[in-house]
């Protein structure tokens, strides 16, 4: 089975740590802060050279110390300051549970095995795009199906804003093209309701035995169909109610008392999921094509990425209004 090649984009955003976010920064007020009387070029030079120096060498791990990221000057990181972009090759996968090794046609003999502080790692990809005349910058961060470090990357970007004294803040982005082509090419093949909170009698309703738990969630999936995104949501929101049938023991009465959860698959067999919300906006999972793989790999080719996503980022230049 081949793996899905991913792309996360986040907007990003910037201010003085511990300020509001009301009081947003340009990208050039940390450069000049991090780097003060240094041109441009060299500046984005040296901000690759402190970034791969801040892992020391190391990988820095997640919370539950389960994933680690390290960059090295061994990896690709290619600064291009006129056009305000750099993009970076980070290292990063799963650590802290021991594993053996086999070849696939041989389960009998061991070929080595992974110890609990090695960590088994792939190369992921990221662009980062810091406008110095404005305060919104984007994130790129390329994963595999569900493989994925993007929220170890932010962490670890954000501590390092944070040694400047800058605060990152990452709203979640994509694109109206890939949205609308998303909606023109799926179809909607299962949906759920999740109630979040009870209330303790409705708890104490379902059974005895759930009463004293705050934290109850229900939740409801209808499945076996299978239609298009736009006419799905037409026909499902045809009424006031996205759930007719009476579900007032559960608390759920209004459209605003749940979550709703709908579940895709494209023309390609990429299944994703979102979250909507009350606008319905829907933020699908971005598939990158196979073409941007190394040949005979299922790894990126990052010459070939690194085109593709410059062309997406010149779309979301025009989606956000952005005038050099």
């Amino acid at each position: 089975m081949a793996y899905n090649l991913k792309l996360t984009i986040f907007r990003i955003t910037l201010k003085k740590k511990g300020g509001t976010n009301d009081d947003l920064k340009k990208f050039s007020e940390f450069f000049e802060t991090a780097y003060p009387e240094v041109d441009k070029p060299l500046a984005y030079t040296e901000f690759i050279k402190d970034y791969i120096g801040s892992f020391n060498n190391e990988f820095k791990l997640n919370k539950d110390k389960t994933k680690g990221i390290s960059a090295t000057e061994s990896h690709n990181f290619v600064p291009r300051s006129i056009n305000n972009i750099i993009d970076g090759e980070i290292l990063g996968g799963q650590t802290g549970i021991p594993q053996e090794l086999f070849k696939q046609t041989n389960s009998s003999d061991s070929t080595g095995k992974v110890l609990s502080d090695d960590v088994s790692t792939l190369p992921y990809y990221i662009k980062l795009w810091t406008p110095p005349d404005h305060d919104t910058g984007v994130l790129m961060v390329q994963s595999y199906s569900n493989l994925t470090v993007v929220d170890l990357i932010k962490f670890h970007l954000s501590r390092f804003f944070q040694d400047f004294n800058f605060s990152l803040i990452f709203t979640p982005f994509v694109p109206n093209k890939i949205k609308e082509q998303f909606k023109k090419d799926s179809n909607v093949y299962k949906i759920a309701f999740v109630k979040e909170s009870l209330s303790k009698d409705k708890r104490k309703l379902i059974n005895p035995l759930f009463t004293e738990f705050d934290d109850l969630k229900v939740r409801i999936e209808v499945s076996g169909f299978k239609k298009g995104v736009n006419d799905f949501w037409d026909d499902l929101l045809s009424s006031d109610k996205i759930i007719e049938s009476n579900l007032e023991d559960f608390d759920i009465k209004e459209n605003d008392d749940f979550q709703t959860i709908a579940y895709y698959t494209d023309s390609d067999g990429h299944k994703s999921n979102t979250t909507i919300k009350k606008n319905l906006e829907i933020s699908p999972t971005i598939f990158l094509d196979n073409t941007l793989k190394k040949q005979d790999s299922e790894q990126f080719d990052f010459d070939k990425i690194k085109k593709h996503t410059d062309e997406l980022l010149e779309n979301i230049k025009k989606e956000i209004k952005y005038i050099k």
